[in-house]
């Protein structure tokens, strides 16, 4: 037990992480080295590792001992393994751990009790980030977008094998998942419910795999989705789409696909509060001493703005009903505010130079400064 890594150091949590936190570190290190999906060496070991490491810390009894204990609490020869009560139940009881990793995975068929992936489990869910301009996030738009997904092998209809009947019932465990070994605790002999390491806790054995999944039942493909993104959108907002994620492993519905929405940046546009709009405009300076109307191109098109006299730097100008929809069945917007940056040429012609000098001449303007 010695050689063994930390638990808290094999999900990357601290010792003092909630329930919450464990299971989301499990989710996160299960599915990138999932022996379905990660095919590098090395990864069904690490697998396995992460998932003893969960199944103990996401009991609070075993989890209470190891934190006592450490391994030892596990181990057969030493007192405090021996001290057990529900010691069976360490090996047998997988109930809470299982579901997780079941609604997580849905059924993958590597590990059960009294059979229980057996039984139709939703399949996973895909999750997917879609970045809009910020003319799409107010107005909404149609975007087609690629996933990759798990899908029913259509040659074998999942069943991972060549034919229907080179599926039969396996013979070590008569088809439960599970077998029941002997084994020593102390001076006493138990009884524990493990997988089955024929079937991997499926009930079932494939004599000849399925060429086209290679007996696991699906196939991963690429498809293209039809999005019809709603007006009124904020970021970090998810889209949810039921029955398009990736298939199930033994027959349930398919899962889900969760959009992400964020927006592109912008050099002009960010978000404001209570559904405002900003946008910085840069205007002449010369625009600016003159009062001029100025043309502003908006989302919604031109609008012409008339410049307030003596206007500066980082003025704003409120223009009503231009700014994010309150929701994508409202027809109310909020307001677009528009924040002014006066621009002065670096350079200047010879006449320009000239024409200004004359007015400086001309003007008895001084600016005030207070210390």
């Amino acid at each position: 037990m010695a050689s063994k890594k930390d638990y808290y150091e094999v999900l990357g949590v601290n010792k003092g992480a909630s329930e919450q936190e464990i299971k989301k570190a499990y989710r996160n290190l299960a599915k990138k080295y999932h022996p379905d999906l990660n095919k590098e060496p090395g990864a069904e070991e690490r697998f396995k590792e992460i998932s003893e490491a969960a199944e103990v810390l996401l009991d609070k009894d075993k989890r209470a001992k190891y934190d006592q204990f450490g391994f030892a609490a596990f181990d057969n020869n030493s007192f405090a393994g021996s001290g057990f009560q529900d010691f069976g139940e360490f090996f047998n009881d997988m109930g809470g751990f299982s579901d997780i990793f079941s609604s997580f995975f849905g059924n993958t068929n590597h590990q059960g009790r009294e059979n229980r992936y057996s039984r139709a489990v939703k399949g996973t869910d895909v999750f997917l980030e879609l970045e809009l301009t910020f003319k799409e996030l107010v107005f909404g738009t149609k975007k087609q977008e690629k996933i990759r997904v798990l899908r029913t092998c259509a040659t074998c209809h999942g069943t991972g094998a060549k034919n229907p009947d080179d599926v039969v019932k396996c013979t070590r465990c008569h088809g439960q998942g599970t077998i029941t070994e002997a084994r020593n605790l102390g001076p006493l002999m138990i009884n524990q419910s493990v997988t089955c390491p024929d079937c991997h806790g499926s009930g079932k054995i494939i004599k000849n795999k399925c060429k086209d999944c290679h007996g696991h039942g699906y196939l991963e493909k690429s498809e293209t989705l039809d999005l019809n993104i709603p007006k009124g959108l904020r970021p970090n907002q998810q889209l949810f789409l039921q029955g398009s994620g990736n298939a199930s492993l033994n027959g349930g519905q398919n899962g889900d696909v969760y959009i992400n929405i964020s927006v592109k940046k912008s050099p002009s546009l960010y978000l404001g509060a209570d559904d405002t709009l900003h946008q910085i405009y840069n205007v002449s300076y010369l625009d600016a001493l003159l009062n001029k109307t100025v043309e502003v191109a908006t989302l919604d098109g031109i609008v012409k703005i008339k410049l307030p006299r003596g206007i500066k730097n980082n003025d704003v100008i409120n223009v009503k009903n231009r700014g994010l929809y309150v929701n994508s069945s409202s027809v109310r917007r909020g307001d677009l505010k528009l924040i002014f940056n006066l621009v002065i040429p670096s350079s200047l012609s010879t006449k320009e130079k000239e024409v200004l000098e004359n007015i400086d001449q001309e003007t008895d303007f001084k600016p005030t400064n207070k210390l």
